[in-house]
């Protein structure tokens, strides 16, 4: 046997069974953005394929794996071990200051579809282009959540979220002030649903109908 191909072939088959993993327990977005999950099914269904093929040609040949060769397999599957035993990833209140994104130009190409979301709140708080892009204005109703991201100050509630392009690596947070909702501890999820107040560009904020504490969603980011 061909030990060579046998640790490749292991290495790329603990890949696969990675990302099946993360397929089947919904945990690929905790780790990348919605619109990069193809790579996890693609991972899930191709590297067990790869993995098939390197076992199946190291019959037939007789060849030893060199230290060398074992430590970078090793080496190829420990984030895998890290992954596994460190919690889930989830970004809260004190990862919000450190990715925050002030004054930052929201692409006036994006459409809003569908029910508003966080950061589109705070992207029509930001640019008043975009807001009369996408029809932002005061007296929309919203339903949307975010987690609490600031200590609850003159009856005022900062919701945040984080969007990610990517990966986790990547993701900017983004808040909404929300006026006339309930206390809740820092880093509790609520669903809020009310109306826009203010002026696109300058001082939009949500008045809540609304206000109540809800689970982490299963998709966080976004």
């Amino acid at each position: 046997m061909d030990w060579t191909r046998i640790a490749r072939g292991v290495a790329l088959a603990t890949w696969g069974g990675f990302f099946v993993y993360l397929l089947v327990s919904g945990r690929a977005t905790t780790y990348i953005g919605p619109k990069t999950t193809w790579v996890v099914t693609l991972g899930a269904v191709a590297l067990p394929v790869v993995a098939l093929a390197y076992l199946w040609g190291a019959r037939g040949a007789r060849r030893t794996t060199t230290p060398r060769e074992l430590g970078t397999n090793v080496l190829l599957v420990s984030p895998i071990l890290l992954a596994l035993m460190v919690p889930a990833p989830s970004l809260g209140a004190l990862a919000v200051k450190n990715k925050q994104s002030k004054h930052a130009a929201p692409p006036l190409e994006a459409a809003v579809e569908g029910q508003i979301r966080l950061y589109e709140i705070a992207w029509a708080a930001e640019s008043s282009k975009f807001a009369a892009a996408n029809d932002i204005t005061a007296g929309l109703p919203v339903d949307f959540a975010g987690f609490v991201s600031e200590a609850p100050k003159d009856g005022k509630l900062v919701l945040s979220r984080f969007f990610v392009t990517c990966c986790a690596a990547d993701a900017t947070a983004y808040s909404v002030t929300v006026t006339g909702a309930p206390s809740f501890p820092v880093d509790t999820w609520v669903q809020v649903r009310g109306k826009l107040a203010g002026r696109p560009g300058y001082t939009l904020t949500v008045a809540a109908d609304e206000a109540h504490k809800v689970s982490e969603p299963s998709n966080p980011y976004g």
